[in-house]
């Protein structure tokens, strides 16, 4: 009898071991009830929070109620439309006055190495200034390449800084100048026609 008692206490201890580790058990009824509620809470939230949609348009609608005056005030005001009408400068490009010298008989006797007389104007044309002497010399040897005669003059300015001029010249007449003049439109180069002093 001894080892029934022992059997049926050992039985006894076993199952009130088992129901303290398993904690409370509840009702599977309970356990939808509370996910149910748990999701009608995260529906709840979901609905609270705002979408994009809804931000845009309430923002639309602060922005059209405010008036079309606080727009105004804020959109840039551009008034280069009406000014650069009003202040046109129309330039007008002048050929050089170049006089052909009167031919006279002793001029035409005169001998082939004799220089112009000093009254005849002189004029460059100035292809381009910079301050680096690699890019006036690429600019020369462009020019080189299109039959021109080009020179580099370092000239140094009051702030001390030198500048690289790229000049064409001296013309004594007008076709040379005008045909220089067209071979560097031609190449997008803008000169600037100088008079010798």
């Amino acid at each position: 009898m001894t080892s029934r008692s022992n059997n049926s206490r050992r039985g006894a201890s076993k199952s009130t071991n088992a129901g303290k580790s398993a904690g409370v058990s509840l009702p599977n009824w309970a356990w939808l009830l509370a996910g149910l509620v748990i999701g009608v809470f995260a529906a709840f939230l979901a609905g609270l929070t705002p979408s994009a949609k809804d931000v845009r348009s309430v923002a639309g609608q602060v922005k059209s109620s405010s008036g079309d005056e606080q727009q105004k005030d804020n959109q840039p005001v551009f008034d280069f439309y009406t000014l650069l009408p009003e202040s046109e400068v129309t330039v007008s490009i002048a050929e050089p006055e170049l006089k052909p010298e009167p031919v006279s008989a002793k001029k035409t006797e005169s001998k082939p190495d004799q220089k112009p007389s000093a009254s005849a104007k002189k004029y460059l044309l100035q292809a381009g200034s910079f301050r680096s002497d690699k890019d006036a010399e690429r600019l020369r040897a462009q020019l080189l390449l299109e039959g021109l005669t080009p020179k580099v003059e370092k000239v140094s300015v009051g702030t001390g800084e030198t500048w690289h001029r790229v000049q064409l010249g001296p013309f004594t007449d007008r076709a040379s100048l005008h045909n220089a003049q067209e071979v560097l439109a031609s190449k997008n180069i803008d000169s600037l026609l100088l008079q010798l002093k």
